[in-house]
């Protein structure tokens, strides 16, 4: 696809999207834009900030994945995000994504890069590989595992040979975030974007050990602030720069989130930040089949269950849960996205219009 039929084929998704959100404001009623898809906590990874791979979850089969899917496009959904754990260990990967594709919704999937290379034709499909990654060389390992940096160049390298869009995401520690300016110049010297988001140790059972590379609440903060600084210079940055300014203001980052009864509803990390739209326009599936609004309130604010309540009820149940605020760039951002807040929405329209589904 030559680049100018790729940039209109972005510019009518955006325009679709937009138009969509512009009549769920006017009926007053949200609609399922976006849904994350757990296939498997299983993880070939032992990462210091993740838990995944010790939760053991009940997997869906293929076939009961295919149709949650199904019930997806049927609401209207326009991207699905496959995550995990790893997803790549599940075999069926590929059915997922053609049927995803298929139904019209744009296929985003992320993975620590170890099994791509010997699976990349499997992943022909995907409009973005998001390759996690979160320094370079001995850092990145350092939190990741050994031999995690050298498996991403690998990752990299055949994505590349078969011309599939990889973006990179990072989580920063007190360990990763000294090298950011390495990890920006090998982003660049490889042609890539970038999402960062800042490390969150608040939940040990979702987080692992992570408190144990967590910086002072004052460094996060400088660091959050630079990369608000990074986002309007460098357009590799993705995230705008309105979502690391609020996340730099959060103060007390041993706090992942905050719900309605546990803060005034003055309090300027809710009076000053985006609405929570986790369970109304976007949501969690995890591999058993339990809803949650997002990654960050899994065996919280659980909604129903996509097979025995089915996919629109299971979305339903999630619609006025707690949860007020967060400081996840990842999640701020997307708030501010479906809360149709203009500098968001430019900065999204000029840094991934042409580049990323």
């Amino acid at each position: 696809m030559h680049a100018a039929q790729w940039r209109a084929l972005q510019l009518a998704r955006v325009t679709r999207y937009a138009g969509r959100m512009l009549l769920s404001r006017l009926r007053g009623s949200p609609v399922l834009m976006l849904a994350n898809l757990y296939p498997t906590h299983r993880c070939n990874l032992r990462c210091t900030y993740c838990n995944s791979p010790f939760k053991h979850t009940p997997e869906l089969t293929t076939a009961q994945w295919l149709r949650v899917i199904d019930e997806l496009a049927d609401l209207g959904c326009r991207r699905v995000l496959i995550l995990g754990g790893e997803p790549l260990l599940r075999p069926d990967i590929a059915e997922f994504i053609e049927r995803i594709k298929t139904r019209g919704m744009s296929c985003v999937l992320t993975s620590n890069g170890l099994l791509v290379a010997r699976r990349i034709r499997e992943l022909r499909g995907l409009d973005t590989l998001v390759l996690s990654l979160d320094a370079v060389g001995r850092a990145n390992d350092a939190v990741r595992g050994d031999g995690v940096f050298a498996g991403v160049q690998e990752a990299l390298l055949a994505a590349q040979g078969i011309g599939l869009p990889v973006k990179i995401n990072a989580v920063l520690s007190a360990v990763t975030a000294p090298h950011l300016n390495a990890l920006l110049d090998f982003v660049a010297q490889h042609d890539l974007s970038i999402t960062i988001n800042a490390m969150r140790s608040g939940a040990p059972d979702l987080w692992r050990d992570a408190a144990s590379i967590k910086a002072a609440d004052g460094e996060i903060a400088q660091t959050l602030e630079r990369l608000a600084t990074l986002s309007r210079t460098n357009r590799r940055v993705l995230f705008a720069s309105a979502t690391y300014r609020y996340a730099a203001r959060w103060a007390d980052y041993a706090r992942d989130r905050l719900q309605a009864d546990e803060v005034a509803a003055d309090d300027p990390r809710v009076r000053n930040g985006p609405r929570c739209q986790a369970g109304r326009y976007y949501l969690s599936i995890n591999p058993d089949g339990t809803t949650y609004p997002c990654t960050i309130t899994v065996d919280r604010l659980p909604g129903g269950n996509v097979v025995t309540d089915g996919v629109e009820a299971a979305w339903r149940k999630l619609h006025h849960h707690p949860c007020v605020a967060c400081y996840a760039p990842c999640l701020v951002e997307q708030n501010y996205l479906f809360s149709l807040h203009l500098p968001t929405l430019l900065n999204f329209a000029a840094k991934h219009l042409g580049r990323y589904a």
